[in-house]
């Protein structure tokens, strides 16, 4: 049974990554929580007066492919092989599929005792080209479906929710044709037994997606090259 197809609207998305990207350039609030040089940066900051207040802002920098296939991967439909290739999250579970790409998933990432694991119902959009900056990149926005799902989750985990992520791929600077980079943001509740702290989301965002960027690289060398 295919789920009724969420929305976006996706230059409200494009418009959002654009100024969370202004935000952290201004610097103003932002605290460098992890930086690889040459491979992995993150960010965080409190905004108190959103429902969503914790945001941590990440970039993966010199990706070793074209910004397409970077792209195709972090917003792949085939969650059968993401589950071989990507190891900082798990549980991939396909809950509907559309025919423009778009399609609704679960997900899980494990935390430390004594807290729970985590999952999310989400749903991402199709893969759409936009401006940013004056240069042509790609937008992957994501949304969550809890509230709306039938999925029953597999296993025991703590439902955290999610404020409406995204990423965006680009051509590298230096050499745009074979390498890329990945601005992204991490936007969550963790509820259950877990503070809603900002340093210690931000932590988890470090663990995770600097490994994902590393999954992304083994992964496009053994399934996608």
């Amino acid at each position: 049974m295919m789920e009724k197809q969420p929305t976006f609207d996706f230059e409200e998305e494009a418009e959002k990554a654009r100024w969370y990207k202004g935000e952290l350039d201004s610097g103003t609030g932002w605290t460098k929580r992890c930086e690889i040089p040459g491979k992995f940066t993150a960010w965080s900051k409190t905004f108190p007066d959103k429902e969503f207040p914790i945001v941590s802002l990440y970039e993966f920098l010199n990706m070793p492919m074209p910004y397409e296939k970077c792209a195709e991967m972090l917003n792949s439909s085939d969650l059968e092989l993401r589950e071989k290739w990507d190891k900082a999250f798990g549980d991939w579970h396909s809950i509907s599929n559309y025919p423009d790409g778009a399609f609704t998933y679960h997900v899980a990432v494990k935390r430390p005792w004594p807290m729970a694991d985590r999952n999310w119902i989400l749903h991402r959009g199709p893969v759409k080209e936009i401006d940013w900056f004056g240069k042509r990149a790609l937008l992957m926005a994501m949304q969550d479906v809890s509230s709306t799902s039938y999925f029953v989750s597999p296993g025991t985990y703590v439902r955290a929710s999610n404020g409406g992520n995204f990423q965006v791929a680009m051509p590298d600077d230096e050499d745009p044709k074979n390498k890329s980079r990945c601005f992204g943001m991490s936007n969550n509740l963790p509820n259950g037994w877990m503070p809603n702290n900002e340093w210690l989301l931000a932590k988890g965002v470090v663990k995770c997606f600097s490994e994902t960027r590393e999954n992304v690289i083994d992964g496009y060398n053994e399934y996608y090259k």
